[in-house]
């Protein structure tokens, strides 16, 4: 039977974790991992984990260090909300904290709050080891400093991402001692983006587009495996099955062990010996479909509108992302938006300032009549009334068209009638 050590930590924050009788001594095992993150999105590098042995007195207080920010409460669901329940939630918040909608100041940096959130609860491995070990199971990397974020066990972090050993030592070197699972571990996102640009005049007036989009779908010939039957599917001989392999090494402060992720499998365990004709060993297929975006007047460059259910397809899970379209607009030469408002610049002659005038101007809603008050001043502003752009979510409110005045005067006044009869006398 293994031998159980408690985990000396010396964090800042801290919450009480084990508290021995005083002025006893016993061996204390720390470790720490040469990767910041407990799972890599692709190709993993080796891993090394450090047991190092050594002494403390146990009228210390061993203790693990406070939680940080809870992502059940970020993404505003309970600790025992449904995948579908926190997709949801996700899709809300993200919509209404994205930083190309919301300018609000902290905006963005929720949204980055809540991505992070989404990205753990909505993988069942990482949501698992965050509910064990909290932030701390995924992205802490040990080192005696006090960086977890619950009380932990070692061996329980240690089985977790490695996939379990009876006991620490008790398989070293044995088969079956060790069961890797460095496989990618990241969150499927099902959700599509697809940018959609406009000229300026459909984003005021707003309208329809037919765009094509790709989305992915489980391949329906190998039902996801990637393999063209499931015989064709076999346990990877390099690694045993496993995922990796590794080294041990003894140092002057312990045990050194090394793992590697297996480059033949990729950190699956299995290997593929003849692929899908269909989506050649890929799991999943690329599908165009034709849709009509209905586009409403007033909108932003970066306004994101989204069609739920029209993402990519798991099969499998039976659930379908939500396509997000994100409308990009065009410039237009002598017309500048700045919110519900736009603006242009105008020359009038030095006569037409003095006396007034009504000139031609360009709007959005074609050539229109402007006219000019006499006496106006070069800088000075005249607006055509709601002629600027909708509000979008109340498009019977609309902005102005402001024209900023140049007044053009003439450097050499030797040559116009009047200064010259002036002069003359």
């Amino acid at each position: 039977m293994a031998t159980s050590y408690p985990l000396y930590n010396c964090g800042t924050r801290q919450n009480s974790f084990l508290i021995p009788g005083s002025g006893s001594r016993t061996s204390v095992l720390g470790f720490r991992w040469s990767e910041s993150q407990f799972f890599c999105k692709t190709h993993a590098p080796s891993y090394r984990l450090d047991i190092i042995k050594r002494k403390c007195r146990h009228n210390a207080v061993i203790r693990a260090a406070a939680s940080g920010s809870d992502y059940y409460s970020t993404l505003n669901v309970s600790r025992g909300a449904t995948l579908q329940e926190i997709k949801t939630s996700y899709r809300s918040l993200a919509r209404k904290y994205h930083p190309d909608i919301n300018k609000t100041p902290g905006a963005e940096e929720k949204f980055k709050e809540i991505s992070a959130a989404y990205e753990v609860l909505s993988d069942n491995e990482k949501r698992s080891l965050y509910d064990r070990f909290g932030e701390a199971g995924l992205q802490g990397e040990y080192d005696g400093s006090g960086d977890y974020s619950a009380a932990v066990d070692p061996f329980e972090v240690y089985n977790a991402f490695f996939g379990g050993s009876d006991g620490f030592f008790s398989g070293m070197g044995e088969p079956g001692g060790f069961n890797f699972n460095l496989r990618n571990n990241g969150s499927n996102d099902l959700d599509i983006w697809y940018e959609l640009h406009l000229n300026f005049e459909e984003s005021i007036f707003g309208g329809e587009r037919e765009i094509m989009v790709s989305y992915l779908e489980t391949c329906n010939d190998c039902g996801g495996t990637g393999a063209k039957t499931s015989s064709c599917v076999k346990s990877c001989t390099d690694c045993g099955g496993k995922g990796g392999s590794t080294k041990s090494k003894r140092t002057p402060f312990g045990v050194a062990i090394e793992v590697s992720t297996c480059s033949s499998c990729g950190g699956k365990g299995k290997i593929i010996t003849d692929k899908c004709r269909r989506c050649s060993g890929c799991c999943k297929v690329k599908v165009k479909r034709s849709m009509r975006i209905i586009i409403p007047p007033g909108v932003a460059d970066g306004f994101t509108k989204r069609i739920r259910g029209e993402g990519n397809v798991d099969k499998k899970s039976g659930f379908a992302g939500d396509l997000f379209v994100v409308l990009r607009i065009g410039a237009k030469q002598g017309i500048w938006r700045d919110g519900l408002n736009l603006y242009s610049k105008i020359n009038v002659d030095y006569t037409e300032a003095i006396l007034g005038t009504v000139v031609k101007v360009e709007t959005v809603e074609g050539i229109k009549d402007l006219r000019i008050p006499c006496g106006i001043q070069p800088g000075d502003a005249v607006k055509l009334s709601r002629l600027g752009v909708p509000d979008v979510n109340k498009p019977s409110v609309r902005g102005d068209h402001h024209f900023f005045v140049n007044v053009l005067i003439p450097k050499d006044i030797s040559s116009i009638p009047i200064f010259t009869r002036v002069a003359r006398h």
